[in-house]
């Protein structure tokens, strides 16, 4: 991180702290230099959980456009029993990460069968729960579980599942891979340390990518950026958050590759409808008349239903303060935007 954004992040709040985990860690003797070397983007976030002295965390990502205080999180049942709450990914297959092939199986029940437990003071021998058991993951039908755009842990009540986090991220992920970056480490872990995690019981949604069209070509299937509701079975669905750089960034694929990527994960200026929530599924088919091909961030034959009016002014707030900060006019920071449609 440059000088200047650090000074940026300690002025925005007088409780905000910079920590260079790597330094520290190769400072203490945990990790050595050259591995710390090799921790860039993704991976800084199991390593922060691990190193962090703060009991209960939560993990997000800069993108996230919250609709609701994340905050309430820790008032559900899934993090009170369990001291976790993570949200799933799309249902993608593949023969890849965790899903691959190893010893005549797949590399999650090599690594469960396989794993040293006595290492880190655990009975030996493997412990299947049933809410693992019955996961896409677990059954071979994805290789994709996590989305950890958004992760919550209570270290506190997290047995084992640190020292075995620490040694997926700087041991066992340059073996052989097991995550499209981060996001499986997190689930892994506490599998690996016999310890209950919790997910969301919803699968994930996603909203309308307006720049794609989607209520135009196909009104059922909608492609843009990933959203999730509140992790509670109730009889009112609340949208917790949007994670979309492309809600944000005029360019969230890069300038290097304008012009390449398809319409759907390019800047989204205007949604207006999201994925209802729904259990974790894998892709349908659509509806409609549309014959053409969908990118692999669709949720075909899902639906659409309207966002809430309170996401449009609050997207529109983060625009602000995005562009005020692109733009050096730190002061955007000091107003709070409240428009009369936010709660």
């Amino acid at each position: 991180m440059s000088a200047e954004n650090r000074a940026m992040l300690l002025g925005s709040d007088a409780r905000v702290e910079v920590v260079d985990v790597c330094t520290d860690l190769v400072d203490r003797g945990v990790l050595k230099r050259e591995t710390a070397e090799k921790f860039r983007s993704w991976w800084l976030k199991p390593l922060a959980l691990y190193h962090t002295d703060i009991a209960e965390v939560m993990l997000m990502d800069v993108d996230d456009v919250f609709l609701k205080d994340p905050a309430v999180l820790r008032t559900t049942e899934g993090y009170q029993r369990t001291g976790t709450t993570f949200f799933y990914d799309r249902v993608l297959w593949s023969k890849e990460w965790f899903n691959q092939d190893v010893n005549n199986t797949s590399y999650l029940k090599t690594l469960l069968n396989g794993f040293d437990y006595a290492a880190f003071a655990l009975k030996e021998g493997a412990h299947i729960p049933e809410y693992l058991e019955r996961s896409y993951a677990y059954k071979g039908e994805a290789s994709h579980e996590q989305d950890s755009s958004l992760v919550v842990v209570d270290k506190s009540r997290s047995g084992q599942a640190m020292a075995v986090l620490f040694w997926l991220i700087t041991v066992q992920r340059f073996e052989r891979e097991f995550s499209y970056g981060d996001k499986e480490s997190f689930w892994i872990a506490f599998a690996l340390a016999k310890q209950e995690y919790f997910f969301s019981p919803w699968g994930p949604s996603v909203i309308e990518s307006s720049r794609n069209e989607d209520m135009k070509k196909h009104a059922d299937s909608l492609c843009g950026s990933l959203a999730h509701f509140m992790p509670v079975k109730d009889d009112t669905p609340e949208l917790l958050y949007v994670n979309g750089k492309a809600l944000l960034d005029p360019f969230p694929e890069g300038l290097q590759n304008r012009g390449k990527a398809s319409a759907n994960v390019l800047y989204n200026p205007t949604p207006s409808y999201v994925t209802p929530r729904q259990n974790r599924r894998p892709n349908g088919g659509t509806s409609t008349s549309y014959g053409g091909e969908f990118p692999m961030e669709c949720l075909i034959g899902f639906g659409a239903t309207p966002l809430p009016s309170s996401f449009a002014p609050q997207l529109l707030r983060r625009r602000m303060y995005y562009l005020g900060i692109r733009m050096d006019v730190l002061s955007v920071l000091d107003s709070c935007y409240a428009f009369d449609e936010m709660t």
